[in-house]
């Protein structure tokens, strides 16, 4: 797994397996975030799957899917939901980890600039150019 922590309680991955949950949970993750669509491809290991296993290490499971890099308003409000005032670590996982990363960019907007945020993902090796106009838009909401 390459994980990516994004922030001291938040990290994102690519797709995990079953034997990440384990570690993720040795780590101290406490809430698990699946921004992959059920089948988006062949062999996907199912989100039943995960949640069970996740369930037995303690984790919390939520499945906030969305596909492809624009995120809807209501997935971002559900997201937003699971980490405001959450102290417990997290960490989403999607195919690459790009829309679990777009969904930590868009909440790190509220109350910054669009640089601001561009300029952080980019210090964390993490291009969110590509979705600028969506951070914008989240930006200009919270002014």
């Amino acid at each position: 797994m390459n994980k990516i922590q994004l922030h001291d309680n938040f990290s994102v991955s690519e797709q995990i397996k079953i034997d990440h949950i384990k570690q993720l949970a040795d780590e101290g993750v406490k809430t698990l975030i699946c921004n992959r669509p059920e089948g988006e491809e062949p062999n996907q290991i199912t989100c039943a799957e995960i949640k069970a296993v996740a369930e037995q290490n303690g984790i919390n499971f939520i499945h906030i899917p969305v596909a492809g890099r624009v995120i809807p308003k209501e997935a971002l409000d559900e997201f937003l939901k699971v980490i405001d005032g959450s102290n417990d670590k997290i960490h989403a996982y999607c195919k690459t980890g790009t829309r679990s990363s777009i969904f930590w960019g868009l909440a790190h907007a509220r109350g910054k600039s669009v640089d601001q945020v561009l300029e952080k993902a980019a210090s964390l090796g993490i291009n969110l150019t590509p979705v600028a106009d969506q951070i914008e838009k989240v930006c200009n909401d919270c002014k």
